[in-house]
């Protein structure tokens, strides 16, 4: 995998037994980043997937309620390395992201599960992606698309001829326990929570002040000192190292997983609550 498929992201489940939306994003969501310590001792990104899994084994072993991976496993490395990754990713409720891009010749499949049919409006649309490997998608509840480079952001877009969730919105839904129902209403409803959403499945998020910058180290995962933080979360894991690109919000210069972080923050501790 080339490090631009990892990082790529500029801006950018189900799971019937969790507490639906028990609070804010800092009581829901601990995040975990990969970052410079990280890679001084485990190497560049790509970080080795037999890392990986070690680490993915810690967060359910740590009692996490799910995971959200937040970056591209769409090309096989190490055979064995692979076969690891693959058999972590069946111990936890799983996100993986993917994205559009009709310059990819060879995408992977994407299973119909992971779509919402054929009739939903979603934008922006593309024929081929970068889909994850199918060895990886066998074992995880839920892929979710990670187009946008602004606060407005699509919570389903059109991959080939069906409607697919965003990485956003399958974050909240693992958070929430609950799958989302989206109408014509022009809003989107997960458990007791409304996300209001324009005629594209759009919503425009106001980020929240200050940035969120609470995160975890990688290394703290793999040796065990962050066990208590995860327990009971849905944790985010991705890369905030050297290599990242760095995007210009209202909170500052943020790298791009920080500011898909921040985004998640501020729409989920945002939406309404119609109990």
């Amino acid at each position: 995998m080339h490090i631009h498929r990892l990082i790529l992201t500029a801006c950018l489940l189900f799971a019937g037994n969790l507490t639906a939306w028990a609070g804010s994003f800092e009581q829901d969501f601990a995040v975990v980043y990969i970052d410079k310590d990280t890679e001084a001792k485990y190497g560049a990104l790509p970080i080795n997937r037999s890392v990986l899994a070690k680490g993915m084994d810690a967060i359910a072993a740590a009692g996490a309620k799910g995971l959200v991976i937040k970056f591209f496993v769409d090309q096989p490395k190490d055979e064995q390395d692979d076969k690891r990754l693959a058999n972590s990713l069946s111990r936890i409720p799983v996100v993986l992201q993917a994205r559009l891009d009709d310059s990819e010749r060879t995408p992977n499949p994407l299973a119909v599960k992971f779509t919402l049919g054929s009739d939903l409006y979603g934008t922006p649309a593309a024929t081929s992606g970068w889909i994850p490997l199918p060895r990886f998608a066998d074992h995880v509840q839920d892929i979710g698309f990670v187009d946008f480079h602004s606060n407005v952001v699509p919570m389903v877009e059109r991959y080939q001829s069906h409607a697919v969730k965003s990485l956003v919105l399958c974050a909240i839904e693992l958070a929430a326990g609950k799958k989302a129902q989206i109408s014509d209403k022009k809003q989107i409803q997960v458990g007791s929570r409304i996300i209001p959403v324009d005629d594209q499945n759009r919503v425009t998020v106001q980020l929240i002040t200050p940035q969120f910058n609470k995160g975890i180290a990688f290394n703290a995962v793999l040796d065990g000192t962050a066990k208590l933080a995860l327990q009971n979360k849905i944790v985010v894991l991705a890369y905030d190292g050297p290599h990242i690109p760095t995007v210009s919000t209202p909170l500052g210069p943020l790298g791009a997983h920080k500011y898909f972080v921040n985004i998640l923050r501020s729409l989920y501790d945002a939406a309404p609550d119609r109990r």
